[in-house]
């Protein structure tokens, strides 16, 4: 096959062409054989630029169903079936090559340009998700206005009242069910014995404790609100303009930047509010009398407990090897605010980061 040479690319070919090119490479199983496409091979290799990620040709629309040369180490005979676009600078030149070949024959240069392909791969999936946050913004802010009483209210009785009350129970008795999953069983004697005239223990299931996430000292609900409220402030901003053909270093680290905590802030305010909605059925009634039940056996880790909740007040006395410890809450009526769920709330949704302009959660 005749080799193709055509040095016209004095600037990063355009987005456009590169779909264009992709599209033509699916139809047809020829990316080599595209519109000003060389297959040539590169003498001058450094500061390559990757214009896609591996791609597989289709071989079998390929007459023969052979494989694709590769301009880098076999131009003129098959190779290989997984290659990628790529722009070589100083040779002016875009060529379809081997992906393995690539890594081999290009070394360093083309680890640099894969990274830098991954930033503005990123930077383009940010810019098409921006409209999306922005269409979302009012929901998700009036969604941290109704959190945030919650929020207050769940620090109010933990931190304020609790740690304030009992210093060091909050983290003790997180610990103690952190080790059960929350799930309380003991070990009793069923007053029975075997042939060997050993007694006879049987696990007792006590309850499951709810919500005793609360007792950690990690989660901080009103700051991440508080942060969350920040990055949905930023978001009605718009992003700088970028396309991937300039050299604008500043503008992808910005949409880099900026794009990242969009979409940590949606996966974090998910966790923040499915933490909450559980954290505040500690408090009820049925679970800590769970507790206390759990308090008045053999093998707990208390000698004696009360924990109780009568109205909106709560009353807790315990003694316990980690000493003795008493408090008297408020429960606030606004802890149990209406709250929605967050794996059916539509404005929390992942948004699709492969396709993701697509707003089919609207519906």
């Amino acid at each position: 096959m005749e080799e193709r040479y055509f040095p016209v690319w004095d600037q990063q070919p355009s987005e456009e062409f590169v779909s264009a090119w992709h599209d033509d490479l699916n139809s047809t199983g020829y990316p080599e054989m595209f519109d000003r496409v060389s297959t040539a091979r590169p003498f001058n290799l450094a500061d390559v630029r990757l214009l896609s990620g591996e791609l597989r040709v289709p071989v079998l629309r390929r007459e023969d169903q052979s494989l694709v040369p590769c301009p880098l180490c076999q131009p003129n005979s098959p190779k290989f079936k997984v290659g990628r676009m790529a722009w070589f600078p100083h040779e002016k030149t875009a060529l379809f090559i081997g992906h393995e070949c690539a890594k081999k024959h290009i070394g360093e240069d083309y680890v640099k340009a894969d990274d830098l392909y991954r930033k503005q791969a990123r930077c383009r999936r940010y810019q098409s998700s921006w409209g999306e946050f922005q269409y979302r913004r009012d929901d998700l802010c009036a969604l941290v206005g109704r959190m945030m009483p919650v929020a207050k209210a769940l620090e109010l009785s933990r931190w304020h009242q609790l740690e304030k009350d009992a210093p060091g129970f909050a983290p003790f008795l997180h610990n103690e069910l952190t080790l059960m999953n929350g799930s309380i069983s003991v070990m009793v004697d069923t007053g029975l014995k075997d042939d060997r005239k050993k007694g006879i223990f049987e696990n007792l299931h006590v309850g499951v404790v709810r919500g005793y996430e609360i007792l950690a000292t990690s989660r901080k609900p009103v700051k991440e609100l508080e942060k969350a409220k920040q990055v949905l402030d930023d978001i009605a901003e718009p992003l700088p303009s970028w396309n991937a053909s300039s050299d604008d270093a500043a503008g992808m680290d910005e949409i880099l930047s900026r794009g990242f905590r969009a979409m940590s802030m949606l996966k974090n305010l998910r966790e923040t509010l499915a933490f909450m909605r559980t954290a505040r059925t500690f408090w009820d009634a049925e679970n800590l009398a769970v507790l206390e039940r759990w308090g008045r056996m053999e093998g707990s880790p208390f000698a004696s407990l009360e924990f109780r909740r009568e109205g909106n007040r709560v009353f807790l006395r315990s003694e316990s090897y980690q000493g003795k410890h008493y408090s008297n809450i408020t429960v606030p009526e606004s802890l149990y605010a209406s709250l929605p769920d967050p794996e059916s709330y539509a404005p929390l949704r992942p948004i699709n980061e492969i396709y993701p302009d697509a707003k089919t959660w609207r519906a």
